[in-house]
């Protein structure tokens, strides 16, 4: 039951006493009881009746100490922030809540609306008085204060809490970073929280969001999705994708305001694109990686990242696509793909900071574990240096390029076959992606250079093209190529996780 300013004036002392150790334990408690918030749509101050999505978001806030929050639009999470901050104001005194936006304006409001929130709590909730209600700074009684910046400022300030507000909007996020995380570093905390900004796919907030989904570094990750509000529906979506397409010709708008999975938000915007994003979500079916006791022994096998989607399995037929890296831990990652002939299935990815001759030896260990499965490997300054380590074992199977020799030449005419192969492939949805980062790196690829822009890796998407080149140019086409472009639906029953 929700209890309210007005309602909650009229407790007893000594359930007041009660109310006020429940809500200092539970933050959500807290806002559910007694914090309201502005309904643009009623133009009325409303009770805060949490979503499920905005509650497991606020225990995230209450629970984590650097969070990257990316969400969709009008999810509430400015309102949900400052709750917290509002609770923290009050049940961690004396406490400082630095609130940042691109514009001191937007920075002010957020202030504004946080003093409206606490002047609408029951009247022994609050702090006694306000000691400085300036424009930028609110000072309370308990010690506590808020203050609100443009992300040009604020860095003199030691906080118990910074939330930056649509932070990928930030035009120099890191040099910002670099300024104010000190101020909380002390023990405080730091939300990043913001829409996409389809415009810059490396942008520092993506970064960090990537690293924090992969579980590196320091920040974790929460994303929100366009149905984490619950009165949107499927005939929400479609209509608002159908308007918003209609504008420019692409989803890139929607994609960014409305994503469903962290991966539309993080892909570029399809202009100067290979391959469109729709093409590749349509065939993305992501499968946890299986946790296998007696999978291929590889070297350094402990911080190579292999990844099995789905096991060798008896009468398939496996081609790996290989694409090499020097193994500088500063540098790109060696990259290895394993897809199955029958489906076009990607089964399994083999990712890390391999130098050529490691490399060579994992990808035999893995070809030899999915039954002497054919390899296609990029034959580039490293390429030629796993080639040949390759050959010399005697057992690896290297594949030939269309020019005859071992190995795919990457140069312009070989990139672009490379690439006309695998947007073939997921344009007509005969294949299957089952990570998540090869179908974001193959929705990141320039149709102008055929690279991942500046910043971005590309080394999961080569190594998945170069597999689906190995069944197209390679060994076993006739077989490959059939099933490409006439798929059985006998055949499509019977293929691995369908």
């Amino acid at each position: 039951m929700w209890i309210g300013s007005e309602a909650g004036n009229d407790l007893p002392a000594a359930r007041r006493r009660v109310e006020w150790l429940k809500c200092s334990r539970d933050v959500v408690y807290f806002t559910r009881r007694y914090v309201h918030i502005y309904d643009a749509t009623r133009q009325a101050w409303l009770p805060f009746a949490l979503w499920s999505a905005q509650e497991e978001a606020l225990r995230r806030m209450a629970n984590e100490r650097l969070l990257v929050v990316l969400k969709a639009r009008q999810l509430g999470l400015s309102w949900l922030c400052l709750a917290y901050a509002l609770w923290v104001l009050l049940y961690q005194a004396p406490a400082t809540v630095l609130l940042f936006s691109l514009r001191e304006t937007e920075a002010v409001e957020l202030l504004l609306r946080m003093q409206e929130m606490h002047d609408r709590l029951p009247a022994w909730m609050q702090a006694h008085q306000a000691v400085n209600r300036a424009t930028r700074l609110w000072r309370l009684s308990n010690g506590s204060r808020g203050l609100a910046f443009s992300t040009t400022a604020g860095r003199a300030y030691t906080g118990t809490l910074a939330i930056v507000d649509e932070a990928d909007y930030v035009p120099d996020l890191g040099r910002f970073l670099n300024g104010v995380k000190p101020t909380i570093d002390a023990g405080g905390k730091l939300f990043l929280v913001s829409t996409a900004d389809k415009r810059r796919p490396r942008s520092v907030f993506k970064n960090l969001f990537r690293s924090a989904e992969q579980g590196t570094g320091d920040y974790r990750a929460v994303f929100l999705p366009w149905w984490a509000r619950p009165e949107r529906d499927a005939a929400w979506y479609a209509r608002t994708r159908a308007e918003m397409e209609a504008q420019r010709g692409t989803p890139d708008d929607f994609y960014a305001e409305y994503p469903a999975t962290p991966a539309e938000a993080l892909a570029p915007e399809e202009s100067d694109r290979r391959l469109a994003w729709r093409w590749v979500e349509a065939v993305l079916e992501p499968l946890p990686p299986l946790l296998h006791h007696n999978g291929p022994a590889l070297p350094g096998q402990a911080g190579n990242g292999l990844a099995v989607y789905v096991a060798p399995q008896a009468g398939r037929r496996y081609v790996i696509g290989a694409d090499p890296a020097e193994g500088n831990p500063s540098g790109d990652d060696s990259a290895a793909c394993v897809v199955e002939a029958a489906s076009w299935a990607e089964v399994a990815t083999l990712v890390g900071k391999l130098e050529p001759g490691r490399f060579a030896a994992a990808l035999a260990a893995l070809a030899a574990w999915y039954h002497d499965a054919d390899i296609l490997v990029e034959r580039n300054n490293h390429g030629h240096s796993v080639i040949h380590a390759l050959q010399a074992t005697g057992t690896a199977r290297v594949l030939p390029g269309i020019d005859g020799k071992p190995g795919w030449l990457s140069n312009v005419k070989g990139k672009a076959l490379l690439y006309d192969v695998a947007a073939e492939a997921v344009r007509d949805g005969v294949c299957r992606i089952r990570n998540p980062q090869t179908a974001a790196q193959l929705a990141s690829i320039q149709a102008s250079t055929l690279r991942a822009p500046t910043g971005l890796a590309d080394d999961r998407a080569d190594a998945f093209a170069l597999a689906l080149a190995a069944l197209v140019h390679g060994r076993g086409r006739g077989e490959a190529s059939s099933v490409a472009r006439a798929p059985d639906p006998l055949v499509a029953l019977d293929r691995p996780g369908w």
